[in-house]
Parts: C-alpha cells; structure tokens; sequence
C-alpha cells in the first residue's frame, strides 16, 4: 500500500472553507478545494489503496473508478513537488544542486562580508548574493543554506536599537536602488544575515494571505520589523517561522 507525504519545501496552509493552500518554497502556491483537501489528508494518512477504497464508500464511483482518480491526483501532486512517495530517495539531480549550493553559497556570503565594512556595501553584496542563490538553488535550499551560514546567536543579548535601524535603512536604501528586481525574499535573507552576524537574535517569518492567496516573508528582530514596512506584513498571516 504505497504511502506518501507531503514534500518538505511544502506547507499546508489551512482554509476558513475547508479548501487548502500548498505553498511550496521555492514555487508557487496550489489552491486545492475542500474535497481534494479532504482526499489528500486521507491519502497521507492512510495511504493510496485506502484513501481509494474510503472514496468508493461516499462516493458514486466504483472501487476501480476511485482507484484511478486516486492516482491521478497523485500523480498531478508529485509533478508540482507537493508530495512524495515513502520511503523517498532524493534524484541525483537535487542532490547535486544541493552539493554545489553547500559548496558555493557559505563562500560567497564569507566573501561578501569580509569585502566591505559599511552597512551599505554588505547589504548590496548579500541582496545580489540573495538573488544568485535563489535563482540557482531555489528558495528552499538557499533558506537552508543561509541557517548553516547564520545560526541564530546563542547568547540571548538585548537587541542594539542603532544597530537594527541601521540595518534597515541600509538594506531599503541597497535594494531599492538596485537595478535588479529585488523582492522581500532577497531582502529578508539580507537582514536575516546582518543581523544575526551582529549577535542580534532574528527570525525568518513566511506568511499568506487569503483571497486571493498569496505568499510574503519578513525579518522580525527586536521586536521589530526590518527591511519591510510595518503595514504592509499586517495583512500576512505567519505560517512558518525560521529560528
């Protein structure tokens, strides 16, 4: 009885109708209705062949119909990277993507930092740096790989006021000069890294909205937001947390 999960780049976003929103990290997020919701959480909690059979039951299919339709939404997960089979073996090509990233990004990210000592220059180094890793890694693994390169600090230190306004004007002023597109994912990971290589305690927050829905991810520090306007966050609802 063949047994999946979700991917682990996805997470599941619960909706007021019943319906559900799977947002992977690195792609975009699919919009399932309250029956395929429904169907799924079966499927990974009880497996294919019996998600099947429970469809037959409260449905007008027959055992080979919902069978069929069973596997067919199946398969139309995994394409989309949504879900995966169990036990699961990585491809050799994500495999090698993560190798490389592992073996790039810390480097580049060192070599950015100890480039340059103002806050403007090391902002507009990680938010290109950013832009690299997400474009040729993904969200997911350069996510990943920017927690390896900066840990949250052990030490629980009052967060430097002078430190984190200095940190978000510089990286507002880097990015919005820039002439590459900028977005809040090159710009979190930017203040997510200053701030954490200034021994102040940060975390990575992903939210959505509904209606339609739609993804955002931010830096709180210090009991504040840097890098993104304060009003704009609000209408985002916090589904994970990075540190």
């Amino acid at each position: 009885m063949p047994l999946y999960r979700l991917h682990p780049d996805v997470v599941w976003i619960a909706r007021p109708d019943g319906s559900a929103g799977l947002m992977h990290l690195s792609a975009n997020i699919c919009v399932v209705d309250a029956d395929s919701a429904a169907l799924l959480k079966s499927i990974l909690s009880m497996g294919s062949e019996r998600a099947a059979s429970d469809l037959a039951t409260h449905s007008d299919l027959d055992k080979t119909q919902a069978r069929e339709e069973v596997q067919d939404f199946i398969t139309g997960l995994s394409e989309q990277k949504l879900i995966q089979p169990l036990p699961h073996r990585e491809s050799w090509q994500d495999c090698v993507r993560e190798s490389i990233a592992r073996a790039l990004v810390p480097g580049v990210v060192s070599l950015v930092v100890l480039a340059t000592r103002s806050w403007r220059g090391k902002a507009r180094g990680l938010l290109w740096t950013a832009r690299w890793a997400v474009a040729q890694f993904g969200w997911a693994t350069t996510l990943r790989m920017w927690e390896r390169i900066c840990p949250q600090p052990a030490a629980d230190r009052p967060a430097n006021v002078e430190t984190l306004e200095a940190i978000d004007y510089a990286v507002r002023q880097a990015a919005s000069r820039s002439l590459l597109t900028l977005e809040c994912k090159e710009r979190s990971l930017a203040c997510l890294a200053l701030a954490r290589m200034n021994e102040i305690a940060a975390q990575l927050i992903v939210g959505v909205s509904q209606d339609p829905i739609q993804g955002h991810v931010w830096v709180e520090a210090g009991g504040r937001i840097i890098g993104d306007d304060s009003e704009h966050f609000r209408s985002f609802e916090p589904v994970v947390r990075y540190g």
